[in-house]
């Protein structure tokens, strides 16, 4: 499910920084018109990288039968990748929690584990490069297990809009998600990520113009329900003198965005799967504000390192006279956003 995903997206960024030394337009030429040395120079420079990219970075946990906005994410913990040079395949065997949050569910924690096969390929395309992954299968299925419920009427066998919570975390995004293939497109100033198969010209959609001399890390779309977060990252600032951009589009309540450390996001995120109320970090914010309705930003310098940024929808649920609910009130918040890194302003 969202781990197969997550190694997708990073495989190829692997791929790529396994080949961006190839920059020779002849060079390139020779690439493109030469399967057998594209997987050779995957094989031998990119595959090695795979899980060290994988490790680093939650992703978007999406389902197109409910819109192209996330719905929760998944945070890999432990990797390993296997190459066939007689298939030019790779297995990635990765484990991870995450969360995810609908309006039957509510929020709900969860531990995966999945094998998945790939056919991985790249070509060079004017100054960008676009490196795909086609699905091949399956090696076995989803290890689910649920971390913890907010609603405790919740089990694996509880209905949601697109099948049972099992269905809907596991086999759904296979087959909804991960069987449709992905794209990436390396530029000068970030990766872009896209399920399906694009072809050139064609790039993934950017939901803002990057900053001058800033590097994109992420760029997408999340919802976030009363009383749920989404943690964003986490994000690599590679040196000092440094600050983390954030850009960002709300279409709805505020939203209050923090910045912490990953050792202090990490602890944060596993008290938030396991369904623990919601509370204050345990250690330091590094920057925090409340995103506004409409277009807004968000500068934090930071030093060298890994954080996260935190988005809390803290609109409780509404009440009526006698303390009946009122069930309009549950709405979620549509938050579009891009995170860059760039020298401090």
């Amino acid at each position: 499910m969202a781990a197969g995903r997550h190694a997708l997206f990073l495989s190829v960024v692997a791929l790529a920084l396994g080949t961006s030394a190839v920059g020779c337009p002849c060079v390139k030429g020779a690439v493109n018109d030469s399967p057998s040395l594209r997987w050779w120079l995957f094989s031998n420079f990119g595959a090695q990288k795979v899980c060290p990219e994988v490790l680093k970075r939650g992703v978007p946990l999406k389902l197109q039968a409910l819109g192209s906005s996330s719905i929760g994410r998944f945070f890999p913990q432990q990797c390993n990748v296997v190459v066939n040079d007689t298939t030019h395949t790779m297995i990635v065997n990765i484990t991870g929690s995450g969360y995810a949050s609908t309006e039957v569910t509510k929020r709900v924690g969860f531990y995966c584990g999945m094998s998945v096969e790939y056919r991985p390929d790249f070509r060079f395309e004017g100054d960008a490069m676009y490196v795909w992954g086609m699905f091949n299968r399956l090696m076995s299925p989803p290890d689910l297990r649920i971390l913890g419920v907010e609603n405790p009427l919740v089990n694996l066998a509880t209905q949601t809009p697109v099948g049972s919570l099992a269905t809907m975390l596991g086999q759904g995004i296979v087959t909804s998600e991960i069987g449709r293939g992905f794209t990436v497109v390396r530029q000068d100033d970030g990766d872009d990520f896209a399920m399906g198969i694009l072809a050139p010209p064609e790039k993934p959609k950017r939901q803002f113009v990057s900053g001058t001399d800033h590097m994109v890390l992420a760029s997408d779309v999340s919802e976030i329900r009363p009383q749920a977060r989404e943690y964003l990252g986490p994000f690599e600032v590679p040196g000092n003198g440094q600050a983390l951009y954030f850009k960002f589009r709300n279409d709805g309540t505020p939203i209050v965005s923090m910045v912490v450390d990953k050792q202090t996001g990490d602890l944060w995120r596993q008290s938030y799967e396991t369904a623990q109320p919601l509370g204050p970090p345990p250690g330091p914010l590094l920057g925090s504000t409340t995103l506004q309705p409409g277009l807004g930003s968000q500068t934090v310098p930071l030093a060298k390192g890994s954080y996260y940024l935190v988005l809390e929808n803290q609109q409780a649920a509404g009440f009526a006279p006698l303390g009946m609910p009122i069930p309009f009130t549950n709405a979620p918040t549509t938050v579009s956003y891009s995170t860059e890194v760039g020298d401090r302003p």
